[in-house]
């Protein structure tokens, strides 16, 4: 009797611990999937989605969040090669200043989202460190008015004042390019330090990313009218540390839906500079390929 005892007491033991062991499992799933749930993107949107059916449903999108990437943004920037270098490449190879090729100034008006209002300004610093290195004051004075008004709708006040106070300056010495060129230096480090510090890195990334993308626009459109573009070509072609940075913010960035079609714009360009060699053949690949990117974002 003793040992039938036994027996059944082993088993209820054997029942009670597979019972624990469901549960167990049970419970950890359960907290798996509730600790999935908290680890979502703390930002999210729902997109509205229509399936062959024609049935609607929504999804959730996170949305990118330049303050939580800032380190990494800031990191590649800091080390990455200088928009402005392609104005002296410009300038030192003895080429003409052609302001048929800058973006116009009547078109600021037309951007209303951040990433429009952010990739214009980088476009326009482009442009006012062109007019300045050629002693173009006339459109110096224009662009800054447009980059006083940009900097205003992007939201950053305290640049706002900084660039009143050097617009004034440049008014009042109009007649000395001297002075205008080491005011308007001096106001174009200042916004540049400001982005570099401040807490609008993804204003800072796409401006730098478009500045870049106007420099390469302006440097192959002037190599594409050049008699002889062979040292210009040369050039070019070293110029794929410029384009891969530029990808990887993009890269970085392409969560964001305003950014995701310059992303995809960017690829086919780093793809140009992949060769060991860069010749005639890539420039005439690259060249169509970079200027319908900077139209889409100067559109």
């Amino acid at each position: 009797m003793a040992h039938i005892l036994n027996i059944k007491t082993d088993q209820r033991i054997i029942i009670m611990k597979r019972q624990f062991y469901t549960t167990g499992v049970f419970l950890l799933v359960i907290t798996l999937i509730f600790s999935s749930c908290n680890q979502r993107p703390a930002k999210v949107k729902e997109n509205q989605v229509k399936n062959s059916k024609g049935q609607i449903g929504t999804v959730e999108v996170e949305i990118f969040d330049a303050v939580k990437l800032k380190d990494q943004l800031v990191d590649i920037i800091k080390t990455a090669p200088k928009p402005t270098e392609l104005v002296d490449f410009i300038n030192k190879g003895g080429y003409s200043y052609m302001a048929d090729l800058t973006l116009s100034t009547d078109k600021a008006e037309k951007y209303v989202t951040l990433a429009e209002q952010s990739m214009a300004a980088g476009i326009y610093k482009f442009d006012l460190y062109y007019a300045k290195t050629y002693n173009r004051y006339d459109i110096v004075d224009q662009i800054f008015d447009v980059q006083q008004m940009l900097v205003g709708k992007i939201g950053l006040q305290s640049d706002v004042a900084s660039m009143k106070k050097y617009d004034e300056r440049i008014k009042q010495n109009k007649g000395n390019s001297d002075s205008l060129n080491v005011i308007v230096t001096a106001a174009m480090n200042e916004l540049s330090q400001s982005y570099l510090t401040g807490e609008h890195s993804g204003v800072y990334a796409l401006s730098y990313v478009s500045a870049n993308i106007e420099g390469l626009y302006i440097i192959t459109q002037i190599a594409s009218m050049a008699t002889d573009n062979t040292e210009l070509i040369k050039l070019i072609g070293l110029q794929k540390e410029r384009v891969k940075t530029n990808y990887q913010l993009l890269e970085i960035m392409s969560a964001d839906p305003a950014v995701a079609p310059i992303f995809d714009k960017m690829k086919p360009i780093l793809n140009s500079f992949s060769s060991p060699e860069f010749t005639a053949k890539q420039f005439a690949e690259v060249t169509p390929l970079i200027a319908a990117l900077r139209n889409e974002i100067g559109k």
